[in-house]
């Protein structure tokens, strides 16, 4: 196995490789092995699996990956960082680099891989909302999602109604699959220090979503909008947003069993799907 990058090590490849990082896109290593080898574990990598590491970084991950799975698949967008993986990883015929962005890439990846895949990552904060839902677009082909992120994003994926971090993917995450928060970590862990601790999170996604969901691009448009009032009362929200009658949007929701009162940061995924419907009968006239 390489030798995993210490804190000694870690700066002078990138004294050796000239890299300058930057701060703006999250481009911090985790400098503890034996959290790195915790982190690892809950993935449950078996010889047989192919695994999708999305920001390889300089093979923090990578590192044991490579030791562990069938196939890798590392993207790094970095030049300097794509560099040193192909040098440092050139003996192992299980490794691909992808010197790309995993977002513009991955729809003609998913759509070549016969195989379900395991995804794995640091993400940075800017491009962690456009991964999720790009893995819950990919879900089918996904046995499950290993990714540390933010601990303030990582808390709204699994958040609960009620709770002030319950909103859109919350609401996706659930209905979709079943995600945990699995692991701490702290910032003095990374290098750089980032300027604030993250989690790690495990997500698999369910044989089938909790609910049908007929159109789901329009359901995962109509979703920031219904967020867009999450404290005022559903009723109030459908009349303001979409411009119809209250009397006329009491009866719909009467018809599906929520209450006009209630909020929207109260309602759970499956509620919400029934405002939904609701919305699509009062635009339709049904």
């Amino acid at each position: 196995m390489n030798d995993f990058l210490t804190l000694t090590k870690l700066r002078n490849i990138l004294k050796e490789f000239d890299i300058r990082l930057t701060k703006s896109l999250g481009q911090n290593f985790l400098i503890d092995r034996n959290v790195r080898d915790k982190i690892i574990k809950f993935a449950e990598i078996e010889k047989e699996d192919t695994v999708i590491e999305i920001g390889a970084g300089l093979g923090q991950l990578t590192d044991i990956l490579v030791e562990k799975a069938k196939k890798v698949y590392a993207f790094e967008i970095e030049e300097k960082f794509c560099k040193f993986l192909q040098e440092r990883f050139s003996n192992y015929k299980n490794f691909s680099l992808f010197c790309k962005d995993y977002l513009k890439y991955s729809s003609s990846l998913f759509k070549n891989l016969k195989e379900k895949v395991k995804v794995i990552g640091n993400l940075p904060y800017y491009i962690s909302s456009p991964i999720i839902l790009d893995i819950l677009k990919n879900r089918e082909k996904i046995k499950l999602a290993l990714l540390t992120v933010q601990k303030e994003f990582g808390e709204r994926l699994v958040a609960e109604p009620g709770n002030k971090n319950y909103g859109t993917l919350s609401v996706l995450i659930d209905l979709y699959t079943d995600a945990k928060i699995c692991y701490s970590l702290k910032k003095h862990l990374f290098y750089p220090q980032p300027d604030v601790d993250s989690v790690v999170i495990l997500i698999r996604p369910l044989p089938e979503p909790k609910i049908f969901i007929k159109d789901e691009k329009k359901f995962f448009e109509f979703l920031p909008l219904i967020f867009s009032h999450r404290r005022k009362k559903i009723v109030n929200v459908i009349n303001l947003v979409w411009k119809k009658e209250k009397d006329e949007i009491m009866e719909k929701l009467k018809k599906y069993g929520i209450s006009p009162d209630v909020r929207v940061e109260k309602l759970t995924s499956i509620m919400i799907y029934k405002v939904f419907q609701v919305i699509k009968e009062l635009l339709s006239g049904g």
